[in-house]
């Protein structure tokens, strides 16, 4: 039998080859171009799509490989200014390095020493005179030329480029002077998508002045608007990543944002008082399309600013994502409820500030399109943050004396962060240490009349059981952040939850006593419906999960995959042995069901 020839490229179709190009690394493709002739013209754009230009290419047999391969480069992050004055000028002689570029990020690492120098050519006196007053000319050229005209220079080139990421490092000319209107103004407008601006301190740029008043803004914004008309508006501009702030974001900074009118999404971080400001007013004046607010901490300012930066969507927000934020009062939450009861339908806050109780009831009593309600996630609690809460015997006791504290939330929810305290628990007799437990005087645990155990949770499985499309419940604990263990010199603790409960007992919560108890005694049959629940968070809660609870959940919780914190020897119930035993049980069920709980697994 003949050997079976191996397929050629040359046989194959035209679009297969760049998909076998993207699952080889820079190195296989470096050795498919040294193969023959035919693979370099195959594999040559593929090995140039991606080009990191850093002081690597300040090599004159670099360089040339460079500008011979420029046209090929679809991804460019600029690191030396060298490479990218060379780049400038490769594109200012009719080469195509900024016709396929999509992708641009700048960085420099130091301003660009000189300009090129240009040839000077001998000849008479009126010559000498006219080469005289060029090199005159071009030393005041110099003196602005660098990195940030040459940056201009590819971005006025690049009509194709759909994503800008720029830094502070680019916002300046060589005699120090702000380059960062002209930067703005050589971008793109057509095919730009998104756009990134890296603000801050640089150590050779002195700091910029900035106001937060709202009057000076709008004047700012109202001297910008004819630059929108000259310019052009970003087209396609839908996600803005702002980074930085102390200042920098100011009213002369966020007046490009009259350009920018089908903005839809923003992620902020590490923003100051005055860019939250800045910022709020401009958004509201100029980008009426938003949506999404995805807001990184850490986060300064008072209510009154977090109040103008959350108040800035014109059609209020869609989804919302907010740092732990201390100064959160009455203010923004105001402002944030406008988008609650509109059309919010993403809210996650890692810190609530200020807000108590009553103030979170009203936000599950309005929220009805909501399919994420989201907290903190694991590692990211501070001793001072405030997790959304809901008071249980508190929420109870208001609507059976006259005011409807039913939840808005519907069958949309998918994911719900919260916890449910103050639930009457007569059955927890002491700490998981064995000391007694306070009682709380504004929860009745008593027999008689006032023995409200079971009608509290029904009503808590109540509003639950609507959310017939959840697939996600978090009601446990949080784990607090390794750098407050640290300070509190416990972090030896960390593995050993009743010691560091014990020891942060009067620092944060690590257990929730009076919490839902998840048994069948309680009223979990009326969660029967909730048919899409993949996970059951109830970490660090004083629930009474057994077997009878599992085998039930097993049946009507057919996607349910796990429960977390479902190990529980129950201290706080004051029968050791019992709790033990109970344990085994429940070890031995999971044991045999180690796929997941519901009957899908």
């Amino acid at each position: 039998m003949d050997p079976i020839d191996p397929v050629s490229f040359s046989s194959l179709p035209p679009e297969i080859v760049p998909l076998i190009a993207t699952s080889l690394n820079r190195h296989d493709l470096a050795q498919c171009v040294r193969v023959c002739h035919q693979w370099l013209t195959l594999f040559t754009p593929s090995l140039w799509r991606n080009v990191k230009a850093d002081s690597w290419f300040c090599d004159n047999k670099r360089i040339l490989i460079l500008i011979r391969n420029s046209q090929f480069i679809r991804h460019l992050e600029l690191g030396d200014g060298l490479v990218a004055d060379i780049l400038g000028l490769v594109q200012f002689g009719r080469r195509s390095v900024g016709v396929g570029l999509l992708t641009l990020v700048a960085s420099f690492e130091q301003e660009t020493p000189s300009s090129f120098p240009r040839l000077t050519l001998l000849g008479d006196g009126a010559a000498g005179v006219e080469q005289e007053q060029e090199q005159e000319q071009q030393q005041e050229d110099d003196a602005k030329h660098g990195n940030a005209r040459t940056l201009g220079m590819l971005l006025q080139a690049s009509d194709n480029l759909k994503s800008l990421t720029v830094d502070e490092t680019c916002f300046r000319f060589r005699d120090g002077t702000d380059a960062f209107l002209l930067i703005i103004g050589c971008c793109p407008t057509r095919a730009l998508e998104r756009l990134e601006i890296r603000f801050g301190h640089h150590p050779a740029f002195a700091t910029l002045t900035a106001e937060n008043d709202e009057n000076t803004i709008y004047t700012a914004l109202e001297a910008w608007a004819p630059e929108a008309g000259t310019l052009g508006v970003f087209e396609a501009l839908k996600e803005l990543v702002l980074f930085g702030g102390d200042s920098h974001i100011a009213a002369l900074r966020v007046g490009f944002l009259t350009r920018c009118p089908s903005l839809e999404r923003v992620q902020l971080n590490n923003i100051d008082e005055v860019a939250m400001v800045s910022l709020g007013v401009a958004f509201n004046k100029c980008c009426h399309q938003l949506s999404h607010l995805d807001w990184r901490g850490p986060s300064r300012g008072f209510d009154d600013e977090i109040a103008v930066l959350i108040s800035s969507a014109k059609s209020h927000w869609k989804e919302i994502s907010l740092p732990d934020m201390d100064a959160f009062g009455p203010k923004a939450f105001a402002a944030l409820m406008e988008s609650v009861r509109t059309r919010l339908e993403v809210l996650k806050v890692n810190g609530w500030g200020d807000l108590q109780g009553p103030d979170f009831l009203d936000l599950l009593c309005s929220a009805q399109h909501l399919r994420r309600l989201e907290g903190p996630a694991d590692g990211r609690v501070w001793s001072s943050t405030t997790e959304l809460t809901m008071w249980a015997y508190s929420a109870f006791y208001q609507h059976t004396h006259g005011k409807d504290r039913s939840w808005a939330l519907g069958p949309s929810l998918e994911f719900l962060q919260i916890w449910i305290d103050d639930v009457p628990r007569p059955d927890i007799v002491c700490r998981r240490n064995g000391d007694p437990l306070p009682p709380n005087p504004d929860v009745p645990e008593g027999g008689g009349d006032v023995y409200l155990r079971y009608d509290v949770q029904r009503w808590v499985y109540t509003q639950l059981r609507r959310l017939t499309g959840l697939q996600e419940l978090i009601l446990g604990v949080r784990e607090l952040d390794p750098k407050v263990l640290l300070v509190r010199s416990v972090a030896h603790l960390s593995y050993d939850p009743i010691p560091l409960e014990e020891s942060l007992r009067h620092v944060a919560p690590t257990f929730i006593y009076r919490s839902l108890e998840f048994s069948l005694d309680s009223g979990l049959e009326m969660l029967a419906e909730l048919k899409e629940l993949r996970v059951l968070d109830v970490k660090s809660t004083a629930h009474r999960i057994g077997v009878t609870e599992l085998d039930w959940m097993h049946v009507n919780w057919p996607k349910l995959k796990t429960i977390r914190g479902l190990e529980s020897k129950r201290e706080w119930a004051g029968d050791v042995a019992d709790g033990l035993a109970i344990k085994a049980a429940v070890d031995a069920w999971m044991a045999d069901h180690p796929n997941g709980i519901g009957s899908c697994y």
